[in-house]
């Protein structure tokens, strides 16, 4: 994970249990750390459960990818979005503020929103890892596409390099037969002329 993504999920973390800690902060610390840590593991399995779903017919690949990234992220996002109401509620049960009744009726209501939350990111993990996969065979064909041009340009240049040696044995080729052809004439010329020579 890169470091700004580390920081960034390091401070969501330490302000969701700031802010749960403001609303049970009065009472005994083993409810309050019983409460931060029920609320954060209940929390941390529904993310697990719907990033799961929403990897239905994605590549596992691409599905491993971003999991750390987006459960150490989305945690942290739905307590400071969900929990803060329960805590509340929680804290002047505890308190003997308010009824059992009052905090289960804050519960449902509260779970209700989740749920609503956790299909919505559902949605939402399953349109990113999509728009992974298209990008991924985006640049899979494009390698594909530029390894092919590449073949054409290899066979292009093979073609062109063999028509220029045939090209350049042609030439050296006509060149011998011209010469040949004129060594023959100069050598006719050379020995008729020697001949009338000899006859004068």
């Amino acid at each position: 994970m890169d470091i700004f993504m580390m920081l960034a999920t390091l401070i969501v973390n330490a302000i969701a249990i700031l802010l749960i800690y403001q609303f049970v902060k009065k009472l005994p610390r083993m409810d309050k750390l019983l409460f931060i840590a029920v609320s954060y593991a209940i929390l941390y399995f529904g993310v697990i459960i719907i990033y799961w779903i929403s990897g239905f017919g994605i590549d596992s690949q691409i599905n491993d990818a971003a999991k750390d990234f987006v459960t150490y992220l989305f945690v942290p996002v739905n307590v400071i979005l969900l929990i803060p109401f329960v805590a509340n509620k929680f804290a002047k049960m505890r308190n003997n503020e308010i009824s059992k009744r009052d905090f289960y009726e804050r519960l449902i209501k509260v779970v209700f929103v989740g749920v609503i939350i956790l299909v919505i990111e559902c949605v939402y993990f399953k349109n990113m890892k999509q728009n992974i996969m298209y990008m991924k065979e985006t640049v899979q064909s494009v390698k594909l596409e530029g390894q092919e041009q590449n073949t054409i340009l290899e066979n292009v240049v093979d073609e062109t390099n063999k028509s220029t040696t045939n090209e350049i044995r042609l030439n050296l080729t006509n060149t011998e037969i011209v010469n040949e052809t004129t060594n023959t004439v100069s050598r006719n010329v050379v020995e008729k002329t020697l001949n009338k020579n000899e006859l004068e």
